[in-house]
């Protein structure tokens, strides 16, 4: 039998948000929850409920405060920390968000971020054997609603989220084939929200819409695999 994907059946996960909110406050939960100092210690407590594989993240924003300068002070005590306990990370490279200078919006946007997960892959390789695995960007749909048609989440856009999808979709393939470059061992996980919408009524255009938002769902992995718009990279690789 082939061997099991991840370590463990459950996963853990530590809340790695780093976006701004509408004040321009900027939000670290690893900061704030002191994951980023007890990374060891948090690693060794998930082992002794069976949980040997975790979802974790990086802060872009504290490793790039230069243009294409890194910092990795604040992801290597983490990093070394899985190592030592033997821990398999799923890393979160972009989680909502990024260094204040780079727009969202600029094609330099999608550049920048690979630039950020080459240099990231370089990294996690030279500092262990394992395998790595990434989660290039976090929930692409929640993120697009949220930044791009409701102003809930930076960029704080409306009518805006099929565009701002595909924009995150592009980062994910660039992502992908930097961090390839260096590692071709690399696995990536795509982390999308699950959602089911009812019908307000049993009339036959509320059914339809119902149905037609539950279908959106799935879009951003049609994306990323080329059933829709293959133009912007996506394919079954």
């Amino acid at each position: 039998n082939p061997s099991p994907l991840f370590k463990s059946f459950f996963l853990a996960g530590f809340e790695c948000s780093s976006h701004r909110r509408p004040n321009g406050v900027r939000l670290d939960l690893l900061a704030a929850t002191e994951h980023d100092r007890r990374a060891a210690a948090d690693y060794r407590l998930m082992a002794e409920y069976g949980i040997r594989s975790v979802r974790d993240g990086l802060r872009w924003h504290l490793i790039e405060r230069n243009p294409l300068r890194y910092d990795f002070s604040s992801f290597l005590p983490m990093l070394r920390a899985a190592r030592d306990t033997g821990t398999q990370v799923i890393w979160d490279l972009l989680h909502y968000g990024w260094p204040d200078a780079i727009d969202i919006w600029s094609p330099s946007f999608i550049r920048r971020f690979a630039d950020f997960a080459r240099a990231t892959a370089q990294v996690v390789k030279a500092e262990t054997d394992e395998i790595p695995f990434y989660t290039p960007v976090n929930e692409i749909s929640f993120w697009a609603w949220g930044g791009g048609d409701t102003e809930y989440l930076n960029p704080f856009a409306r009518r805006r989220g099929g565009e701002l999808k595909r924009i995150l979709v592009r980062c994910v393939i660039a992502a992908i084939d930097a961090i390839r470059e260096v590692d071709p061992r690399a696995r990536f996980v795509l982390a999308e929200p699950l959602i089911y919408i009812f019908a307000k009524s049993a009339a036959p255009e509320d059914v339809r819409q119902a149905d037609a938002y539950n279908e959106v769902q799935f879009e951003a992995g049609d994306l990323l695999c080329g059933r829709l718009e293959p133009e912007l990279g996506g394919g079954p690789q």
